[in-house]
């Protein structure tokens, strides 16, 4: 595929994951427990482009994000840059991934994600573990189903190499 073709058809999958999040996902939330299609979107990319790739996907997500909630600015740029960069820095370095694997490695980001999101925002003691515990494990479970529904239809619509 064209470079610039992909550049534009992965920008534009973060564009439609920032545009679903900011709209659909109100109507399929359980109360505070919301799936994080963003970090779906992240995930997939840094897993297919690389690490610089996953750090520029999340420095802007995560500066988009951050125009929505200015009570932690910064947080949410933080946390998609780190997890965009530790995604990919984990397929293209370390180990490469199977696909059954990629939903544990959301499952991993996720929980790092809020970590460093909680930690940048300033939530900490008793506030962090109700945070922790009422909406990111819930959320993580939900976006965890998602994403392995996402992961599933990627694959098939991969090319295959060789």
């Amino acid at each position: 595929m064209n470079p610039w073709k992909r550049f534009l058809a992965e920008g534009g999958m973060l564009a439609g994951a920032l545009l679903l999040q900011q709209t659909l996902v109100r109507w399929i939330a359980f109360g505070p427990v919301r799936p994080d299609l963003t970090l779906i979107a992240l995930t997939v990319l840094a897993l297919r482009r690389g690490s610089i790739a996953g750090l520029y996907g999340g420095m802007a997500l995560g500066l988009v994000q951050d125009v929505y909630a200015v009570e932690a600015l910064g947080a949410n740029v933080l946390a998609k840059s780190l997890i965009g960069y530790g995604l990919g820095f984990f397929e293209e370095r370390i180990v490469k991934i199977m696909p059954a694997t990629r939903v544990l490695l959301l499952g991993a980001a996720f929980a790092a994600h809020d970590l460093i999101f909680y930690l940048a925002a300033g939530i900490r003691g008793s506030m962090f573990w109700s945070a922790w515990l009422r909406q990111s494990l819930p959320s993580a479970l939900y976006t965890l189903v998602l994403g392995g529904l996402a992961f599933y239809y990627a694959a098939g619509v991969r090319p295959k190499d060789g």
